[in-house]
């Protein structure tokens, strides 16, 4: 028992001085000390609005930007497609009874008395000389139309002049004249781009600078029967006589034209006018309808107009004969077709006529 009670003294006492040395090795805690975070300064937010401003205006302008691009090249494309449908060709048409040209009506002719030969004769009569302005405008009508530029009236042209030192410009007026050619080179410059309906623009313009210019005339005329507004290429050289009575050449496209139409007494009517004229071809073609329609006494009056001016030709011959023959001119008419036979300018068929005629006539003199 003493034993025991000495060894749970001596385990006091160390479990004792254990737990004092337990004490005394104890940490001590203490409050951690944190640094505090920088404050930011106000300055800073200040700028990074700033930036983001900017980036959102820069952002706007550029989409305004490529939305003006985009915008007149989906517009080009829809005025190409538009002007590739509506310069499509246009059917020729003939001029429908309600569509021809009311003229004045000549005097009812006689029953022909001509065979087929005098028939082809007197049709080569009036086809010499005829121009192909018509044709091509046919032609080109069967093109593929360009693009149209719009039309421009220049009005002023801008005339600079270098210097030393220095660059000037100066304004120079136009004159109505020169506005008219400016209209008629772009006119041309278009036609060979196979561009008719532009030409037609400013063929146009041309003549409202210059009224009396026939050639630009004539070319519009020809354009829009081209195109196959005959109506309206009637009505443009009629215009043109409105204010120039006395042009053969203007008569002479009317009748062209007319003739074309198959509107033969028309034509005639147009070519009445003036009775005294220097242009071959305006006798040639009045003769040959004047002959063709009955009209006796102008085609005898023309082809002696026609054979003051070139006597060797052959058919001025044969159809001063035939005039000559039709106002019971026996004799003369003999004479003409004789001498009609030893000219030049006429075919077999007329040859072959001529000299049945000869013989017919000498036969009712014997």
């Amino acid at each position: 028992m003493a034993e025991m009670e000495i060894f749970m003294s001596e385990l006091n006492r160390r479990l004792s001085a254990l737990t004092q040395q337990s004490h005394d090795v104890a940490v001590v805690l203490q409050p951690a000390t944190i640094k505090p975070l920088p404050k930011k300064r106000w300055w800073y937010g200040v700028v990074a609005i700033l930036i983001a401003v900017m980036l959102m205006v820069a952002l706007s302008y550029w989409r305004q930007q490529s939305a003006e691009v985009v915008a007149p090249a989906l517009a080009s494309s829809a005025s190409v497609a538009a002007v590739a449908v509506a310069a499509q060709p246009q059917a020729v048409d003939s001029l429908t009874d309600s569509d021809r040209v009311v003229l004045t009506a000549m005097p009812k002719a006689e029953p022909a008395i001509e065979t087929l030969e005098m028939e082809q004769e007197l049709a080569s009569s009036y086809e010499q000389g005829y121009d192909s302005g018509y044709q091509q405008a046919l032609a080109e009508q069967q093109a593929k139309d360009i693009a149209i530029e719009p039309p421009q009236e220049a009005k002023v042209v801008l005339v600079s002049k270098p210097l030393p030192s220095s660059l000037s410009i100066k304004t120079v007026a136009l004159t109505p004249s020169q506005l008219a050619e400016v209209e008629y080179r772009k006119a041309e410059k278009v036609l060979r781009q196979a561009n008719s309906r532009q030409a037609i623009i400013h063929l146009e313009a041309a003549l409202k600078y210059r009224p009396q210019w026939v050639v630009a005339r004539q070319k519009l005329a020809a354009l829009y029967y081209g195109r196959g507004d005959n109506r309206q290429a009637v009505a443009m050289l009629q215009q043109g006589l409105q204010q120039q009575p006395q042009n053969t050449e203007l008569r002479l496209t009317l009748a062209k034209l007319l003739v074309n139409e198959k509107q033969l007494q028309a034509a005639l009517t147009v070519l009445e006018q003036p009775l005294k004229v220097d242009s071959i071809a305006f006798l040639a073609m009045r003769a040959a309808l004047a002959q063709q329609l009955n009209n006796t006494a102008l085609a005898l009056t023309s082809y002696q107009q026609l054979l003051l001016h070139d006597a060797s030709d052959g058919r001025w011959w044969l159809g001063l004969a035939i005039a000559q023959e039709r106002s019971q001119q026996q004799t003369a008419a003999l004479t003409s077709y004789r001498t009609g036979l030893t000219h030049g300018g006429l075919s077999a068929a007329s040859q072959y006529f001529i000299q049945q005629r000869i013989i017919a006539l000498q036969t009712q003199r014997s």
